[in-house]
């Protein structure tokens, strides 16, 4: 894992070698003596006892700008861990709430189908009730055909006819055993046609009951597999969790490194300033803030001082301090009115920066470089060159534009973590202005850089 490899960074970073000791013996006369040699001490050294101890710049600078580098790659990737969980939890709710809506169909499909066996049970009892009955008179009919065979055969009904006293007696007993004999035919019948149609309405519900069954299977299927991904996601996020749990350790070890490294990146003014210096050498100021000839109304805000100078004069880091953003896009010379700039339009190529000085964070941006010198994450001492003056962007003869911000009050390295946007959250044009530190804005607010940072 990504994790591991900044983990190492951190190990490497706090790593303090032991001197190297060379023992030899020397025997004379029978005796031993034991004689030490060591290895020039300088070459022992790891930047870090350098930085610590020795207070080397160069070393200093080194390893705060490998820890810098290791804990923007580290924070990077707790950002898109943090994202990735958030979408592995979003997941498994989505499918969490789409097998609960499942539940609402399947427990109305259970209803309806235990009402379904309900009607099938009664129609099997009423089905088995008729045919119950049609056995019953069959068994009375037969019954009756043997009694009448037994005690009257064919001759015992002649004589049953024939022993009629009048024509009228012997049609009624006719007419009646035929009564009897149609009576039960019907009743034959009707119960026939009774089991017939129970049977066919049996029929219905088997198979209304099978659709049913088949279709809450397939229901129950699908719920179990949304289920199934609703796991796998919060495993997933759970996961994700664990992993961040060992980045956020590996980034704080880093922010011990740099608690480690703080006496000595401001003793040796990696970080640290006692002031400001010229920003521009051999430079004069060709327009100051706040706005070009008073037109306020026309939009024309001027957030900065030009420093007008030849091109590829020198521009220098005006404290020490670090850089956060820089870019050099755009070509040189460009025109008035040209587009060009990474983060604020017409700029040009830019370079942006961070540094402490007195125990206040300030923040400065330079535009319309001809050349820049510097990358995001470099460590620049008071005084180091960043890039040449040009005219890159909406320019109309070189300078240098410098914007300052005053961030607030505490340690650099505390500040670079916050996630400042290209215009160190106070804005462009009039809401930069009313944003003025001087109006008793608080942090973070714009300021003059004339009063700062003279021409030179």
């Amino acid at each position: 894992m990504m994790f591991k490899k900044l983990m190492n960074i951190i190990l490497v970073l706090l790593l303090v070698l032991p001197l190297c000791v060379k023992t030899s013996f020397i025997y004379a006369d029978e005796e031993v003596y034991e004689e030490e040699t060591y290895e020039e001490e300088e070459e022992e050294k790891t930047d870090y006892e350098k930085c610590v101890y020795d207070k080397d710049k160069a070393a200093c600078r080194a390893i705060a700008k490998n820890a810098q580098s290791s804990l923007k790659e580290i924070e990077d990737q707790i950002a898109a861990a943090q994202d990735d969980r958030e979408a592995a939890a979003a997941l498994a709710n989505e499918y969490a709430t789409k097998a609960e809506a499942y539940q609402g169909e399947i427990d109305t499909l259970k209803i309806q189908i235990d009402d379904l066996e309900t009607r099938i049970e009664e129609l099997t009892v009423q089905i088995a009730e008729n045919e119950a009955k049609v056995e019953a008179l069959n068994t009375r009919v037969k019954n009756r055909m043997v009694e009448t065979q037994k005690t009257m055969h064919f001759n015992g009904y002649l004589e049953f006819i024939l022993g009629s006293k009048s024509f009228t007696d012997m049609l009624s007993r006719v007419y009646g055993v035929e009564a009897i004999v149609s009576k039960d035919k019907a009743d034959r019948e009707s119960l026939l046609s009774v089991i017939e149609q129970l049977n066919k309405d049996k029929a219905e519900l088997d198979a209304s009951k099978k659709e049913l069954d088949e279709k809450y299977e397939e229901i129950v299927a699908k719920q179990a597999e949304l289920i199934a991904m609703q796991e796998f996601y919060e495993e997933e996020a759970l996961r994700i969790s664990e992993e961040l749990d060992a980045m956020t350790e590996a980034r704080d070890n880093i922010y011990n490194t740099f608690d480690d490294l703080r006496e000595a990146l401001k003793a040796t003014g990696v970080t640290v300033s006692d002031g400001f210096v010229p920003a521009v050498h051999n430079s004069w100021i060709s327009a100051s803030v706040w706005n070009y000839d008073n037109d306020f109304l026309g939009g024309a805000w001027h957030l900065g001082v030009d420093y007008a100078a030849s091109r590829g004069r020198e521009i220098h880091a005006p404290a020490g301090g670090v850089v956060i953003r820089a870019d050099d896009s755009c070509s040189d010379p460009g025109y008035l009115g040209s587009s060009c700039g990474a983060w604020i339009s017409g700029g040009g190529s830019q370079v942006y920066m961070m540094c402490e000085v007195d125990g206040s964070i300030y923040g400065f941006i330079f535009f319309h470089l001809n050349q820049v010198y510097v990358s995001y994450g470099d460590y620049l001492l008071q005084d180091d060159v960043i890039g040449l003056v040009g005219s890159s962007g909406s320019s109309t003869g070189p300078h240098c534009h410098i914007e300052m911000y005053y961030l607030g009050d505490g340690e650099l390295l505390d500040y670079l973590s916050m996630g400042w946007n290209a215009t160190f959250s106070v804005g462009r044009g009039r809401t930069a202005y009313n944003n003025r530190c001087e109006n008793g804005t608080p942090a973070p607010c714009i300021l003059n850089p004339e009063y700062y940072l003279p021409a030179n």
